[in-house]
């Protein structure tokens, strides 16, 4: 699942990644998932027989680079005929396709989901109040539970602490702003951080670029 331009947030029961048009997201069969897009988006959307794609590294969902020779294959490969030949130019292209994908970087633009319920209300909480500063154990009596407890449950469930969860939360909700035309420091203030610098850095240390980089040239954004 790919975007040509926009951006995609694809939710599954056990997470949700923000996809910007250099990034696709590999989805194993048989996996429920919806879409979130909050501009507008053109979506492209590759079907893969099962032994296309051998090995365990493709049993779970997969966030994969979009470098512009992927991008053209798969503008040429989704406006093929479902029987296109199995011998011939376009069948060569679908195999190059294919190793492109498996030889692609991964990216860390995850992020997972809670099944216990206690910790699913702080999660939604978090989700829904971005800026919310408070500590952690402030919020989790407001719930009902204790700091230690839910410590316990984010890294038994995502592999996270409390606090590296909400940092990708923000930061994929950054993600979508972000994609969507709003200026670094809008997008920053709007997911709680005090200024856009810090924001910064945590997004370099996370995605290894800026804000500003991170995006496609033909797609500025604005600082």
């Amino acid at each position: 699942m790919w975007a040509v331009r926009g951006a995609l947030t694809v939710l599954t029961d056990l997470g949700s990644w923000v996809l910007p048009p250099h990034r696709a997201l590999w989805i194993p069969g048989g996996l429920a998932h919806g879409l979130r897009v909050g501009t507008s988006a053109e979506l492209r959307t590759l079907y893969f027989a099962p032994k296309t794609m051998p090995g365990s590294a493709w049993c779970s969902c997969q966030v994969v680079e979009v470098p512009p020779l992927v991008r053209e294959l798969i503008l040429h490969v989704v406006a093929l005929p479902w029987d296109y030949p199995s011998r011939g130019a376009d069948s060569r292209l679908v195999r190059v396709l294919v190793e492109r994908l498996s030889a692609a970087q991964q990216e860390p633009v995850h992020l997972p989901w809670l099944v216990d319920q206690r910790a699913r209300r702080l999660a939604t909480h978090m989700c829904e109040h971005p800026t919310d500063r408070r500590p952690i154990p402030v919020l989790a009596s407001t719930i009902g539970s204790s700091a230690r407890t839910l410590e316990r449950v984010f890294a038994a469930e995502t592999g996270m602490s409390i606090g590296a969860w909400a940092q990708q939360m923000r930061l994929m909700f950054a993600l979508e702003m972000l994609a969507a035309g709003t200026a670094v420091s809008d997008a920053a203030f709007q997911v709680g951080y005090e200024n856009p610098s810090s924001f910064i850095a945590v997004f370099r240390r996370t995605f290894g670029t800026t804000p500003a980089k991170y995006f496609p040239s033909d797609s500025p954004i604005e600082l």
